[in-house]
């Protein structure tokens, strides 16, 4: 039986070697512990060999654990809404497992901002790693998150979501405990975890810095570089995120959370991506293009890589596609170019969310191609595609949100410097509405 719910869990104060109290880092491990009670205990171990403490959280709601918890699976179930006895009742097993992922969520959220964990550690196969990634899913960018799985040599995306957690496959199946090859690579993990509780550092809005977000990916590199560039030259923190699907849904949760003061949406891509409902790169969490308007800080929007969809391989991308017209930017990734009528759909949702802005927003247009593959005599290059695009938006566009059509290619410098600064008044301007 557990320990009563965070009973002696944050006790982790030791005597020093010069007779300082020194702080003991504590690390929560979250396993199902009716299946992987003797991994969870040897985990413990190699945490404890590290001069560590460790929080076992029992996510699993089947069967007696094989090691005693410090957070039992009746208080995860509880922190989820539900007594266990009454969730497994239902005996459904989807809905079990979210409810014990929402209440361990729970229980790390408060574990964290009470101080009493440094780090975590999940483990387990296809349940206990969507639960404990579930959980981790919760705390905060920098936080030192690791997970060990058995299926993370597939697709992880659903593990990791938008947040930084490290993935390891496990090699071996958790079966029989600790084996040699399982042991080797959860030390490895326990360490990992512990390192970064020791040495790392989370993502903190220096004072007096204003910090930009701007996203990017390889087919506007030179253009994000330049920005860069600009953007530190004139004072500013600039924060790239990769329009890979996560990395601005990354993007958006950290305005949401009031650590981004201007945004410099350079490669909206994964717009396109969910507006289609197609490609690899479609945003984590549905919503992107609206934190900024919600917020309302200064973004200056363009439309860097939204004529194509991201796929991986040939192979992959769905047979309703392949006629199109398809470039291999690498073996493992296909650009694939958006029909008009996708073109309409993509400008006409991107005003609707601009739309819905309180701060100031502005769009800006490079007439001679959005990508590499996009511009003249590129293949992903469509004129007609890109008026279409233009005509929806201008249509459903608010009056007041500016759009500037700049003759150049996304990548120019001339274009670049139309954008930095665009913002750059923007960030003056609204500095100045602040002064008393």
């Amino acid at each position: 039986m557990a320990r009563p719910f965070l009973e002696g869990v944050g006790e982790r104060l030791f005597q020093g070697s010069v007779g300082k109290m020194i702080r003991k880092r504590t690390i929560a491990i979250l396993a199902t512990l009716d299946t992987k009670g003797e991994e969870a205990a040897y985990i413990r171990g190699r945490l404890e060999s590290l001069n560590c403490s460790a929080t076992i959280i029992d996510i699993g709601p089947l069967g007696p654990p094989a090691v005693r918890p410090d957070i039992d699976n009746g208080e995860v179930a509880r922190q989820g809404g539900w007594e266990l006895a009454a969730l497994l009742s239902t005996g459904e097993r989807d809905r079990i497992m979210e409810i014990m992922g929402k209440g361990a969520r729970k229980l790390l959220s408060l574990l964290f901002f009470e101080g009493k964990i440094d780090g975590v550690i999940g483990l387990g196969g296809n349940q206990g790693s969507a639960v404990s990634s579930m959980a981790m899913q919760g705390l905060p960018f920098g936080f030192p998150k690791y997970l060990v799985s058995t299926v993370a040599s597939g697709n992880i995306r659903p593990y990791v979501g938008n947040k930084d957690i490290g993935v390891v496959f496990s090699v071996g199946d958790f079966l029989g405990g600790a084996n040699p090859v399982i042991s080797s690579i959860l030390a490895n993990a326990a360490a990992a975890v512990v390192g970064m509780a020791e040495h790392g550092a989370r993502f903190v809005v220096k004072p007096g810095v204003r910090t930009i977000a701007m996203t990017a990916l390889g087919n506007t590199e030179p253009a994000a570089s330049r920005a860069v560039k600009s953007l530190r030259a004139a004072g500013f923190e600039v924060v790239a995120f990769h329009a890979s699907g996560a990395g601005g849904s990354a993007m958006e949760e950290l305005i949401e959370e009031g650590l981004i003061h201007g945004v410099l949406d350079l490669t909206p891509h994964e717009l396109t991506a969910e507006v289609v409902g197609a490609g690899i790169y479609r945003p984590v969490r549905p919503g992107r293009m609206t934190a900024a308007g919600t917020k309302g800080i200064p973004q200056v929007v363009s439309t860097g890589g939204m004529e194509y969809l991201c796929f991986g391989p040939r192979e992959s991308i769905p047979m309703k596609f392949r006629k199109r017209k398809i470039t291999m930017h690498n073996p493992f990734n296909a650009n694939v170019k958006v029909s008009r009528k996708e073109m309409a759909e993509v400008g006409g949702v991107m005003a609707e969310r601009l739309n819905a802005a309180v701060g100031p927003t502005a769009i800006l247009i490079p007439l001679k191609g959005w990508s590499v593959y996009g511009a003249p005599g590129g293949v992903l290059y469509d004129g007609t595609g890109n008026r279409i695009f233009l005509k929806a938006l201008k249509d459903r566009l608010r009056k007041d949100i500016e759009l500037k059509e700049i003759d150049a290619h996304i990548n120019d410098g001339l274009f670049v410097e139309a954008c930095v600064d665009q913002l750059i008044n923007f960030m003056e301007e609204k500095k100045e509405l602040k002064k008393p």
